[in-house]
């Protein structure tokens, strides 16, 4: 666990999914501080407050001794949380921030420009969710076994890698480091392009087949277009966030889907069975080195 025991208090910033998941397997680890949460809705403070996740019912916290925070609120709701966390004039001067935001870009310009945060404050992305959104969705076990990446600044003390390493440690996860300059260009593409496809083909089959887009699916499609019942406000946030390189993303793909619709315009089998067949070699290679 790192330094993860030495830590007094932890303090959860927005408690939907993600946050309501790390109170769950907080509350199922040897953790033996204080866990407060913070939310907008009351109703879900009250929520987590009933099932014995946080100690406190409302927005009165007294973090004591060293203390961890972990932001989970939308990307873009970043500085308004820190705003309000500040406003209370409560934190220990021995506080470490980290953050699960999957889109860095935006963090990585605000912490640049608050340098006295950035050293305080070691960046995360745990891989893992769901289409399913809120507190009440939330488990126990959802980073058991899951890859979280940390991306630590040069300015971080060894000390405070070691507590969010060891925080992520103490929930299941297997703790990578990333660049957080790279972090964003991969996960355009293997996340955030992915949910983009999503959405916009769930847009393409009600614009045309309405309430009949499943009815003829078996199944697949359900399947494939699950990310596009993902919450919408932090999808919104994703794409602002990471603006420049989803819209290369995209590019990407439309020039792949570009070259498929040449082939099939031009009755050329030979390409169409050439490509299809290059890319399922390709993807069956790529799965079978991770298993």
């Amino acid at each position: 666990m790192g330094n993860f025991e030495n830590i007094d208090t932890i303090v959860l910033v927005g408690m939907g999914l993600i946050g309501g998941s790390i109170l769950k397997g907080i509350k199922e680890s040897s953790y033996q501080g204080y866990v407060y949460g913070l939310d907008k809705e009351s109703k879900v403070m009250e929520y987590a407050f009933d099932e014995g996740l946080i100690k406190n019912k409302d927005k009165v916290i007294s973090p004591k001794g060293k203390c961890l925070i972990v932001f989970c609120v939308p990307a873009l709701s970043l500085e308004e949380a820190l705003k309000d966390l500040q406003s209370y004039d409560f934190l220990p001067q021995e506080t470490i921030y980290t953050d699960t935001f999957s889109a860095k870009t935006r963090l990585l310009e605000f912490l640049e420009a608050n340098s006295h945060l950035k050293q305080k404050f070691v960046i995360g992305h745990p891989i893992a969710g769901s289409e399913k959104s809120g507190i009440k969705n939330s488990s126990k076990d959802l980073f058991k076994d899951k890859l979280t990446l940390i991306s630590p600044f040069k300015e971080n003390s060894n000390q405070d890698i070691s507590v969010v390493k060891g925080f992520w440690d103490s929930l299941g996860s297997r703790v990578l480091n990333i660049e957080p300059n790279l972090h964003d260009m991969i996960f355009a593409r293997t996340s955030h392009l992915p949910h983009i496809i999503s959405y916009s083909l769930m847009h393409s089959l009600i614009h045309k087949l309405g309430h009949e887009a499943f009815e003829f699916s078996g199944g697949s499609l359900e399947d494939y277009t699950r990310t596009s019942s993902s919450d919408p406000r932090m999808w919104k946030d994703v794409t602002i966030s990471n603006k420049e390189e989803i819209l290369s993303a995209i590019d990407d793909f439309i020039s792949s889907l570009n070259t498929i619709k040449s082939f099939i315009s031009q009755d050329n089998e030979i390409e169409i069975e050439k490509f299809l067949r290059g890319i399922k070699s390709a993807r069956d290679s790529l799965i079978k080195e991770d298993s």
